[in-house]
């Protein structure tokens, strides 16, 4: 007789496991995975940047002051001491600002929460007490018109003016004194469509901060924008080229665009479009404001 097959029960029969569900979880993981290894280079370049540059002018103002009471005191009115001692505790206030909003930067993983409505006026204002000395050095003249109030994080967006309006001080010309003006303009509907990176459900401003410097030719204009890219002799204009690099990163994750138009001898003017409002928070728990590093 034919042996009889013992047919397994539910209990015995082997479980196949789908493999599909494991590689979405698996390629969701490095896509996450991917993105906070952008966000902590990004925040490194930033922190790198902002020691090496923002916080050395209200430091520079504080010694240089200071120097000036140690060597002239005793030749000095009471009202001048004063005068330069107000200016050494508003450049200590101001160098406290910037640590703070820099360790509120670094402790915060989801960045959102540090958006708030921010008055661009006070941003360029507190920029141009930093450079008080540089400017009074090159005898620039810089004209300001009102700017907007947009939702941003006011430590990146001291970052951006920081960076553009340095080069504006930095890449001036020899024996002609800067001029730099900065403005804002609301952009049309029509004006939007014109920059495909921009999303046409939000408001936007266009910032310009032009001058009077040694300009570039404008073939170069991408160029400036590239980490370590630098279009100038490095023993005349000292720097690494990465501060417009980062204010590129920085504009782009605001759903915004930045772009550079120049001439030789002529000057510059950098564009910068930013919009009034963040886009609602997307629903896979990426901030917003950094989506464009996935």
């Amino acid at each position: 007789s034919k042996p009889i097959k013992k047919t397994p029960s539910k209990a015995e029969q082997p479980v196949v496991v789908e493999s599909e569900v494991t590689k979405e979880e698996l390629q969701a993981t490095i896509e996450k995975l991917n993105f906070k290894l952008e966000q902590t280079n990004m925040q490194l370049d930033q922190f790198a940047h902002t020691t090496s540059h923002e916080l050395q002018e209200p430091l520079r103002k504080i010694m240089i002051f200071s120097k000036i009471l140690l060597q002239k005191e005793p030749k000095l009115k009471t009202q001048e001491v004063k005068k330069y001692l107000e200016k050494i505790e508003s450049s200590s206030v101001r160098l406290r600002k910037l640590i703070e909003d820099m360790l509120n930067f670094a402790r915060v993983t989801n960045y959102e929460k540090l958006l708030i409505k921010t008055d661009l006026n006070e941003i360029l204002k507190c920029t141009l007490f930093d450079f008080e000395l540089l400017i009074e050095e090159k005898k620039a003249k810089v004209i300001t018109h009102k700017l907007p109030e947009i939702e941003a994080v006011p430590f990146q967006m001291s970052q951006l003016f920081y960076d553009i309006i340095h080069n504006a001080l930095k890449f001036s010309k020899v024996d002609v004194a800067p001029v730099i003006e900065i403005a804002s303009r609301k952009l049309t509907k029509k004006e939007m469509n014109s920059h495909a990176n921009l999303d046409d459900k939000l408001s936007y401003y266009e910032i310009t901060i032009q001058d009077n410097g040694i300009g570039f030719n404008q073939k170069y204009a991408e160029q400036i924008f590239t980490m370590f890219q630098r279009l100038s002799n490095g023993g005349e204009y000292p720097g690494t080229g990465i501060g417009l690099a980062i204010c590129k990163k920085v504009v782009q994750n605001y759903h915004g665009e930045i772009f550079a138009e120049g001439l030789e001898d002529k000057g510059a003017v950098i564009h910068i479009l930013l919009p009034v409002e963040q886009p609602k928070k997307l629903p896979d728990d990426i901030p917003t404001i950094l989506k464009t590093w996935v």
